[in-house]
């Protein structure tokens, strides 16, 4: 008996083998180089052993839209061009984040593994989603330090194309959905001229004034455009985007979502609440998939990673700015701030919702996109970090299937600029284009402040992350773990001989 050609192709879902591998590389780094390894060995063990598992059995599913030779090219060098200009490597000026991201890499760099401090009499461990930053860091410990710019650069690319290449894979024509993905934004350009003008003289101490109740509220950072997000906070950015990607494909295309807990597991290493944002895709497709399908031993060994991850971050010193925003406010002053916020931000997305409505531009991606918009609505409701860490990070996976919305939107049968809605979603994608194009030639052309570890130290005199304390404000808090803690206790190396 003959066999059909067909079913001897290799199907297997490379992209998934690949987006899991990048994901689950740092925890690999950690289990073997910050865990004791009496504990450390056997877990990367059967982590290994699952992902190979995934590999071999559970990657398998419909085939992806194949790319002709052109739009790979085009891929590729978008996203070398992306990653180059959001500053990942420090070869253009970098954001204002990156004295954060320096300082950690300096320690990870030039210190022992686990990186502990002594700061203020009290002992510490670095304890933050440091997936970003181990693998490149590894790197220039083993090469030379001098290798750290271009290793986080190789690094920071491979998760960029990753992603790049399911977005094209995403839509019927590969190139102009990328793009769209890319430029969509929220009306964020309104949000700073209006922080701009209440900063200007005109208004004095009054418009101070009202600047600080949105800072103290959590909402004076804006809902990030996608190159401004990678651009300030990559290690966030980066498991959003591949982890909904594999969950969308898993959860909805596929509805077989076996495997899930190992990249949800990894993810955690890099951005625990980045993870929590991600579960709005499962809940968005649940009636395409079945709880049982996820026991299975690929999932077991998430689980496993996941529990010692838990204990990693069970020791994080206490967070002294989180609870709901009223908790924040002077007087009643949210009740009118929140949806001034919301109102000057999520525009766009108030359009689609409208257009889609009226025309059916969404079709079956309908209960995604509302569930995003939801959470957006929602999630400022509630401050964790001096500025409201929470919903930057939690809400990256919302805005990526927004502008995934907008692109099936775009290129949907029903888009016509003839109608109303079509036309000011149009202009109001414009709009928001304004602010990431302008701030970055602004900030090229203007004197940049140097955020290397070099400047900050010769400015600051920080020497090392646990420094980083400023206008009151203890923001290495939010990066340190307790010395007092399980994870130090049973966990973590120790310096001593014995591992104790």
């Amino acid at each position: 008996m003959k066999s059909d050609p067909a079913n001897n192709q290799d199907r297997r879902d490379y992209f998934a083998i690949l987006a899991v591998a990048y994901l689950l590389l740092p925890s690999l780094v950690f289990l073997l180089t910050w865990c004791r390894p009496v504990i450390g060995l056997p877990v990367a063990v059967v982590v290994v052993a699952a992902f190979v598992r995934f590999g071999r059995r559970e990657s398998f599913g419909p085939p992806r839209p194949g790319l002709p030779a052109g739009t790979w090219v085009f891929i590729l060098a978008l996203a070398l061009v992306w990653t180059w200009l959001a500053g990942i490597g420090g070869f253009v000026w970098q954001a204002s984040d990156y004295e954060k991201h320096n300082l950690a890499f300096h320690d990870l760099v030039t210190q022992a593994w686990p990186v502990t401090y002594a700061n203020g009499g009290q002992n510490y461990y670095l304890c933050y989603g440091s997936g970003y930053y181990l693998v490149p860091a590894l790197a220039a410990r083993l090469i030379s330090a001098n290798a750290l710019p271009v290793a986080t650069f190789v690094w920071g690319f491979m998760g960029v194309a990753l992603f790049f290449y399911w977005v094209a894979t995403f839509g019927r024509a590969a190139k102009t959905t990328l793009v769209i993905v890319l430029l969509f934004a929220a009306t964020e350009t309104l949000w700073h001229l209006y922080l701009h003008v209440l900063k200007s003289p005109h208004f004095d101490a009054d418009g101070q004034t009202l600047a600080a109740n949105f800072d103290h509220l959590g909402v004076s950072s804006d809902y990030s455009d996608s190159f401004s997000a990678l651009q300030f906070r990559p290690q966030h950015v980066l498991p959003a985007w591949l982890g909904t990607a594999l969950f969308y494909d898993w959860f909805w295309v596929r509805r077989r979502p076996r495997g899930i807990g190992l990249a949800w597991a990894a993810g955690w290493l890099w951005s625990p609440f980045t993870c929590l944002g991600l579960l709005l895709v499962p809940l968005a497709a649940r009636p395409r998939w079945r709880w049982r399908a996820m026991w299975e031993p690929v999932n077991v060994g998430g689980a496993i990673l996941l529990a010692v991850l838990a204990v990693y971050f069970q020791g994080h010193v206490p967070l002294t700015e989180q609870g709901p925003i009223w908790k924040f406010t002077v007087g009643h002053n949210w009740l009118w701030c929140y949806p001034w916020f919301v109102l000057l931000e999520l525009t766009p997305m108030l359009l689609i919702f409208l257009a889609d409505q009226k025309y059916n531009l969404l079709g079956e991606f309908r209960p995604f996109f509302r569930i995003s918009f939801a959470l957006l609505l929602l999630v400022p409701l509630y401050k964790i970090g001096y500025y409201g860490d929470l919903r930057l990070q939690v809400q990256t996976s919302a805005l990526l299937l927004c502008g995934l919305a907008a692109s099936r939107c775009f290129t949907s049968a029903g888009f016509s600029l003839r109608r109303p809605l079509c036309a000011l979603l149009v202009a109001s994608q414009l709009l928001g284009a304004v602010y990431p194009f302008a701030r970055w030639w602004q900030d090229a052309w203007r004197a940049r402040t140097d955020y290397s570890f070099a400047a900050t130290n010769k400015l600051w005199g920080y020497q090392n992350l646990s420094d980083f304390k400023r206008f009151g404000y203890d923001y290495a808090s939010q990066y340190l773990g307790r010395s007092n803690s399980r994870a130090m206790d049973w966990l973590l190396r120790r310096e001593d001989p014995d591992g104790r």
